[in-house]
């Protein structure tokens, strides 16, 4: 039984010029472009023995439900930085005369080659998030995808390259295992992941809270910024406030903090963040 990565094979060396020798240029350059397809097709992949199950790290990492949020989040990142994750392809009956992958392990059929890259397919099918961003749908198992939508293809692939579709085609978000988990994984994680590079949340990121507490520190009222991990939010912010000019001087210092704060700079380093005012 083929794993999910399996493709169909090519002859060696069949490129479509003999087919085509003698015919229309045309005709031709289609099966010229056929066989180039059935190449890649053919071209071994590091998920030809995938069976769709999800990795026992990642699955023990999102069932430590018991640890602090940012500590969960942490060793989340990390089990599926080094796993692979599965990404769903519309699926659609082939009628043309090239032919995409048969059907896999779980009985799906065949998908057409929209872009020759699962990931960038995927976007098609981005979700909608109850704040109105859009996120990639990502699943940890052929499972927890069919939970979601049973009229879709699972395609594996890695994190890193799913990450970078999500960076260019939705709002830099995954959601994880939608319809079942629906854990949203930080944007300053995903776009980690798309680099090739490893996630140093807000939380102890000495440099971005550096930066957060010289701007916020040079606001009139603020006497103080101290940092920690949020609760419901990725980082929270603790405000020192000067409360001596009345309650009309600290709130327009308040006002001041969060028109800070939701500069879109901001946005590859922190996620969400909670302002909490302390007083003086």
């Amino acid at each position: 039984m083929s794993g999910l990565g399996a493709a169909p094979s090519a002859q060696p060396g069949d490129d479509g010029a003999q087919a085509g020798r003698g015919a229309d240029p045309q005709v031709a350059a289609a099966l010229a472009a056929r066989a180039k397809m059935a190449r890649l097709l053919a071209a071994p992949t590091p998920f030809s023995d995938d069976d769709g199950s999800a990795d026992p790290a990642v699955i023990a990492a999102l069932e430590a439900t018991g640890l602090p949020r940012h500590e969960y989040l942490d060793a989340l990142w990390a089990a599926l930085a080094a796993s692979r994750v599965i990404v769903p392809v519309a699926a659609h009956a082939i009628t043309g005369g090239l032919s995409g992958p048969g059907p896999d392990a779980t009985g799906a059929p065949g998908h057409e080659v929209h872009t020759a890259d699962a990931a960038q397919d995927a976007a098609t099918l981005a979700v909608d998030l109850p704040d109105g961003h859009i996120a990639l749908p990502v699943f940890t198992s052929v499972e927890a995808m069919r939970a979601w939508r049973d009229d879709v293809r699972p395609v594996p692939v890695q994190p890193g390259r799913a990450a970078q579709v999500a960076v260019l085609e939705t709002d830099q978000l995954w959601v994880l295992d939608p319809g079942t988990r629906d854990l949203r994984l930080p944007r300053p994680a995903v776009v980690a992941l798309a680099g090739g590079e490893d996630w140093v949340p807000s939380w102890r990121n000495e440099p971005v809270q550096a930066e957060v507490a010289a701007q916020l520190g040079a606001i009139e009222g603020i006497t103080g910024v101290a940092f920690a991990p949020g609760e419901g939010a990725e980082l929270r912010v603790f405000l020192r406030l000067d409360s001596s000019g009345g309650m009309s001087a600290v709130a327009a210092a308040l006002e001041e903090c969060q028109m800070v704060m939701v500069n879109p700079a901001w946005g590859e380093l922190i996620d969400t963040l909670e302002l909490c005012p302390v007083p003086a």
